[in-house]
């Protein structure tokens, strides 16, 4: 029962998370989505069947690097990506630094 409810409640916040990033990251003048969106995910199967179930395929993680180094390439997306939670923080400490130095 536990593990129904955790799976339920896991499913629920990725739905949540899903809407989220994008309407609080769209461009209000043109309402477009960013070319990169993503999402903190966890890495179990719970999380990856919703991932499926929302976006019709598997979740494609990456790291902080890689991100940055898409946002620099102009790359689109056209289903988000996964980020762990750890990796995230690590992308927000870079992103600060990067802001800083722009100074």
């Amino acid at each position: 029962m536990i593990r129904t409810a955790l799976s339920l409640s896991l499913a629920a916040g990725l739905a949540l998370a899903a809407t989220a990033p994008v309407a609080a990251s769209a461009d209000p003048e043109t309402a477009k989505a960013p070319a990169q969106t993503v999402m903190i995910c966890g890495e179990d199967s719970a999380t990856r069947a919703s991932f499926e179930r929302e976006y019709g395929e598997r979740p494609v993680f990456v790291s902080a690097q890689d991100l940055l180094a898409a946002r620099d390439a102009g790359e689109r997306w056209e289903a988000p990506r996964c980020m762990t939670e750890r990796e995230y923080a690590r992308y927000e400490r870079i992103s600060k630094q990067r802001a800083e130095v722009r100074r």
